[in-house]
C-alpha cells in the first residue's frame, strides 16, 4: 500500500533497530485513566484451548515451537485457528531465572521470531542472564498465517508514486493505487483481516503467557508493541508482573493530528541529523552545505530517478531510486542516531557525487521488507491491514480537503511533510465483532514503566506523557535523544540499568529521571 510508513524493522544490512510506530491512528481523544464504571468494558478469561508447545532447537542457540491459536476467540472450541509462530533464548543462568520475558518489536507487521535472532545479543546481560526471552510473530505477520493482499509486481508499482502527492492528478493515482489494495485485502483474506487487530493479538499474548506456564506476565513492548501491551493490561491487569512500554506513540489523538506530529518528528529529526553533518563534517558535507545538497537531490530525483543496483547475498536488484524511495531510505537511517545516521550520511554523498541511488535504494527495500530478487516479505501488507482495523477510516476528506492538508503539512515541514497528510484507510477491512481497539485506559495492574524520546521521530514524546496518563500507577522513563526507543540497544547505560532494575525487583526509578546517550 502507498503511504508513509513506518515500522519495526532492522535493515539486516546494518543490524539497526528501527522499532516504529504508524501513519494513522483512530481519530478519537485521549483521557486520562479512570476508575471503573458500569460503562467500563469487561474482557473475559480466554476460554480453552490446546496449550501444547514443543520446543524445538532451531539454531545458534534458540527453539522454537507453534502454538495453535483460535482466529476469532468468541467462536467456540473446533472453529479455525491459527499457528502462532514462537521463539525463544532460554536464560544464560538457569538459577537465577526470573521467568519469560514476552517481546513484542513492533510494526505492526514485524516478525519478532526473525527480529530477536537479530538483536538478542544487545539486551542488557542482566535480561540474558535471568530471562528466558521470548517473542513470536503475530497473527498476520512473518510465519503467523500472514496477510496478503496484492502480488509482488503489484506492491513494486508504489514506487512510481509522488513522495509528495501535491496536485489532484497525483493524489488520484495514489486512490486508485490504494483502492486496488483495499479490494485485494478484502477478496484475498476475506473475513480472516477482520481478525488480525490489536484486541486479538493481545489475546494471543494471554494464550503465550498460559502456554508457558507463567503465572504472570513480563512483557516488553516497542513502540506500536506497546499498544499491544496497554491493551493486554487494560484487558488482563492481574495478570502482569513487569510491562516496560518503550516509545509508545499518542494512538487516540485524531488521525490528522497524529500524522502532525509524526511529519513534525521526523522533519526535525532530519534537520537534527543536517546540523549533526554540517558540524562533524561528515562526508556528505564535504561537497556542499547538506541541506543544500538535500534539496538540490530532491530536485534531481524527482526530474528522473537515480540509476540504482546493489548486490546481496549472490542477488541482483537493478532498480531505480525514485522519489518515493529516496524518501523511505533517508527517514528510515532517523531512527538510530548513533548507526544509522553515519550510513545515510555516506549514503546521501554517494547519490550526489555519483549519481548513483543503490545505497539509498538498499535501505528502502530493506526497510519496506522487499528482497533483491522481488519477493517482498508481508511486512507492508500486514502493517496496513493491521492499522486500518484498529482504526478505520470513517468519513473519508473530500479531495480538496486532503490536497490542503498535504500543503499545508509541506509549508510548514519541508522536505515531505505533506507525504504524511494523505488518507489511506479508505475501504480497507473492517475490526470483526470483538475486535474492535476502542479507548484504553489500565486500572488495577501492577507498576508499569513507560520509556518515551525526547527527539522520536516516528513517536513524539508527547506518546510517553499520554500513555503514562492512561495507566494508573505507571512511571516515565524518560531518554534525551534523537532516535526511536532506548531500551536494549547499547546506546544507553543510563537507561538500561534504570530498567534492569525495574525487571528484577519491580522498583520504578525516580520521578523525572532522565538518561543521555553514552
Amino acid at each position: 500500500m502507498k503511504r508513509h510508513f513506518s515500522r519495526g524493522a532492522a535493515p539486516a544490512l546494518l543490524a539497526l533497530v528501527l522499532v516504529c510506530a504508524l501513519a494513522a491512528p483512530v481519530a478519537a481523544k485521549a483521557k486520562p485513566a479512570t476508575s471503573s464504571s458500569p460503562t467500563t468494558p469487561t474482557w473475559p478469561p480466554l476460554p480453552a484451548f490446546d496449550r501444547t508447545l514443543a520446543w524445538s532447537d532451531c539454531g545458534d542457540g534458540f527453539e522454537c515451537a507453534t502454538l495453535t491459536v483460535r482466529v476469532d476467540w468468541t467462536k467456540p472450541a473446533g472453529a479455525d485457528t491459527l499457528g502462532l509462530a514462537l521463539i525463544r533464548r532460554p536464560a544464560l543462568v538457569p538459577d537465577q531465572r526470573l521467568g519469560a520475558l514476552v517481546v513484542n518489536y513492533g510494526g505492526p507487521g514485524e516478525s519478532g521470531v526473525d527480529y530477536l535472532r537479530r538483536t538478542w545479543s544487545r539486551l542488557p546481560e542482566t535480561v540474558r542472564d535471568r530471562y528466558d526471552v521470548v517473542s513470536f510473530d503475530p497473527r498476520g505477520t512473518g510465519s503467523s498465517r500472514p496477510i496478503d493482499c496484492v502480488d509482488d509486481a503489484y506492491l513494486d508499482l508504489g514506487a512510481g508514486i509522488a513522495a509528495v502527492p501535491s496536485t489532484p492528478d497525483q493524489l488520484d493515482v495514489l486512490h486508485r493505487y490504494n483502492a486496488g489494495f483495499a479490494a485485494g485485502c478484502r477478496q484475498r483474506m476475506g473475513s480472516y483481516a477482520g481478525q488480525v487487530g490489536t484486541r486479538n493479538v493481545a489475546r494471543d499474548v494471554e494464550a503465550i503467557r498460559l502456554a508457558l506456564g507463567e503465572p504472570a506476565l513480563n512483557y516488553l513492548g516497542y513502540s506500536y508493541g506497546t499498544i499491544v501491551g496497554a491493551t493486554y493490561a487494560q484487558m488482563y491487569p492481574r495478570n502482569i508482573q513487569r510491562m516496560v512500554l518503550d516509545g509508545p506513540p499518542d494512538y487516540w489523538i485524531t488521525a490528522r493530528d497524529y500524522a502532525f506530529r509524526q511529519a513534525q518528528g521526523f522533519m526535525r529529526a532530519l534537520t537534527s541529523f543536517l546540523d549533526w553533518c554540517q558540524q562533524s563534517s561528515c562526508p556528505f558535507a564535504a561537497t556542499g552545505n547538506p541541506r543544500d545538497q538535500l534539496d538540490q537531490l530532491i530536485a534531481s530525483v524527482d526530474r528522473a530517478p537515480l540509476p540504482a543496483s546493489y548486490t546481496v547475498n549472490g542477488m541482483t536488484r537493478e532498480g531505480r531510486l525514485t522519489p518515493g524511495l529516496l524518501e523511505n531510505g533517508v527517514l528510515a537511517m532517523l531512527y538510530d542516531r548513533s548507526r544509522g545516521w553515519p550510513y545515510l550520511s555516506d549514503a546521501l554523498a554517494e547519490a550526489v557525487t555519483t549519481g548513483q541511488g543503490a545505497a539509498l535504494l538498499s535501505i528502502s527495500d530493506q526497510y519496506l521488507g522487499r528482497q533483491p530478487d522481488g519477493r517482498w516479505n508481508p511486512l507492508v501488507e500486514a502493517n496496513a491491514v493491521i492499522t486500518c482495523v484498529d482504526r478505520p477510516t470513517k468519513t473519508p476528506p473530500t479531495d480538496a480537503a486532503e490536497l490542503a492538508a498535504v500543503a499545508n503539512f509541506q509549508s510548514q515541514l519541508p522536505p515531505w511533510g505533506g507525504s504524511f497528510a494523505t488518507t489511506s484507510c479508505v475501504g480497507m477491512p473492517k475490526p470483526a465483532k470483538g475486535g474492535r481497539l476502542g479507548p484504553v485506559n489500565v486500572q488495577g495492574s501492577a507498576p508499569i514503566l513507560v520509556i518515551g524520546t525526547t527527539g522520536d521521530p516516528a513517536t513524539p514524546y508527547a506518546g510517553a506523557e499520554s500513555m503514562v496518563a492512561r495507566i494508573a500507577g505507571s512511571g516515565l522513563l524518560t531518554f534525551d535523544s534523537t532516535e526511536h526507543t532506548a531500551f536494549g540497544r547499547a546506546i544507553s547505560t543510563c537507561i538500561d540499568d534504570a530498567v534492569d532494575t525495574y525487571l528484577v525487583d519491580g522498583t520504578l526509578p525516580p520521578p523525572g529521571t532522565r538518561c543521555a546517550p553514552n
